[in-house]
């Protein structure tokens, strides 16, 4: 009788053959050698050799739970959710948005542990041109690929963010400063050497897709492609984006978000046919996951420009910062409000009955106010001073000019992660895991069921393993496994 592990592998397989079928394009025929050698030849010692982690930014639970409600064509979706474990919705982090919960997908932390509390920093004097929290040694905890690094797995990153920086056996950041094409040439220098140019010869139309900021879907996947058929790594994660795109120029369930996502699932079955080609269906876990929901808006209020109108800063003649007070970094759906000075006590009464007077007026546009300790609670920054909530139908912009802009936006996210619009996708299928509905799923829990799956130990998560399968007993001495 064939073993359960059989089975499940014949049962991948068929959905990989049928959807690379349906889905996918064939990767080329000849590909170059890969274009460095892994330093590090352990295998997971467990079932489990290969976990391919895939986010699909701003991808919310309904495009697999009801998809013929939208008309999506999504078969990938459809089938790993029909034969693996899956979320009606995954709870997100605080605030939800892109790079607080990449990292602890990664990490099983809330923000207030990786202190990756936003995307943009907090840059009140506006010196820092714009910069994103990019860079890896901002982040005090490990990260699941470190683990497995140290264990001594191939590991792989592509353009997942905040990884400028990190050690992994092939890597491509997600970076970008000028959005010029010299980007292109600063990512290739942060990048393994010789990757993008070997992916380049082996995809055609690679280098059209592979620019600063925006890296397609599709060239994003070649360079996955490519490593899952060369390298073989134990461990990959990739981050896709431009569901979140679509669904913030043109809204939730627009026809473009609509293109986007059947997109992405053509993506995932070119994924599925090169983890067959490379013959390791036997042996992977997919994990496909988003980082947040989304939400249809019409409205952007801009709280800064209270401040401004209570003279918390000060403004040059060409109207740059030059001291301040009080500040707002905006998140879309919350706002963050920090003071120069935590210990005025007079300036925290001044600025929370600023805050609470434009919310009892009606019109503000703010539904809910944050103290420091909900702020706190929820796993967001503990150095902020409150948070504020955007109403539904509203987001907050950062213009310090006029309390009320027009909307560039016609969806957003960054909403308190409990609100049910913020709930996240998650669907993890393969080697060993049931068919199951994960109840209470958390973005946190992935790295610590990662490392689970690849007998590795994550230590002093906030998250715990998912139950997807029957417990693997491991045994194994060495850096990052348990013992």
């Amino acid at each position: 009788m064939a073993s359960r592990r059989d089975v499940l592998a014949r049962c991948l397989r068929l959905t990989v053959v049928t959807l690379a079928t349906a889905c996918g394009s064939p990767p080329p025929a000849t590909v170059a050698t890969p274009p460095v050698a892994a330093p590090h030849e352990i295998e997971p010692p467990g079932p489990v050799k290969h976990v391919v982690v895939v986010t699909i930014d701003g991808l919310v639970p309904d495009s697999y739970t009801h998809p013929d409600a939208h008309g999506l064509k999504v078969p990938t979706l459809r089938s790993l959710a029909a034969r693996g474990a899956s979320s009606d919705g995954a709870l997100s982090v605080f605030p939800s948005v892109t790079y607080p919960a990449h990292t602890s997908i990664a990490s099983g932390v809330v923000p207030a542990r990786h202190k990756v509390f936003t995307n943009a920093t907090f840059d009140p004097l506006e010196k820092n041109q714009g910069a994103w929290r990019w860079y890896a040694e901002d982040v005090p905890v490990p990260r699941v690929w470190d683990v497995a690094f140290e264990a001594g797995y191939r590991t792989a990153l592509v353009d997942w963010p905040v990884t400028v920086g990190e050690k992994a056996t092939y890597h491509v950041p997600e970076f970008w400063r000028a959005k010029q094409p010299d980007d292109v040439k600063l990512i290739r220098a942060l990048s393994t050497p010789g990757l993008l140019e070997s992916v380049s010869d082996a995809y055609p139309g690679f280098k059209a897709g592979f620019r600063a900021q925006d890296v397609t879907d599709e060239a994003g996947t070649d360079i996955a492609e490519y490593l899952l058929l060369h390298a073989r790594p134990h461990l990959m994660f990739l981050h896709i984006w431009q569901v979140d795109a679509a669904q913030h120029h043109d809204g939730l369930w627009s026809s473009e978000a609509l293109a986007a996502i059947e997109n992405a699932d053509r993506q995932l079955a070119r994924l599925l046919a090169a983890i067959e080609r490379a013959g390791i269906t036997q042996d992977t876990v997919l994990v496909v996951v988003s980082d947040h929901g989304f939400a249809n808006v019409s409205r952007c209020v801009n709280p800064r420009a209270l401040l401004r109108e209570a003279g918390l800063f000060s403004l040059d003649a060409a109207g740059k910062p030059t001291a301040w007070q009080a500040d707002v970094l905006s998140s879309s759906g919350t706002a963050y409000v920090y003071l120069n000075d935590p210990h005025d006590a007079a300036l925290e009464q001044r600025v929370r009955q600023i805050f609470e007077d434009a919310q009892k007026g009606g019109k503000s546009g703010i539904a809910r106010i944050f103290s420091a300790a909900e702020v706190r609670s929820l796993g967001g920054d503990p150095g902020a001073f409150l948070a504020l909530e955007a109403e539904v139908g509203t987001y907050f912009g950062s213009s310090r000019d006029a309390y009320e802009t027009p909307a560039t936006y016609k969806g957003v996210h960054g909403y308190d992660p409990n609100r049910p619009e913020m709930q996240a996708s998650l669907i993890v299928a393969g080697t060993g895991v049931r068919h199951v509905q994960l109840e209470d799923a958390r973005l946190i829990d992935v790295a610590p069921t990662v490392a689970d799956l690849l007998g590795l130990t994550l230590a002093k998560t906030d998250g715990h393993p998912l139950a997807i399968g029957a417990p693997v007993v491991i045994t194994l001495m060495g850096a990052g496994h348990r013992d």
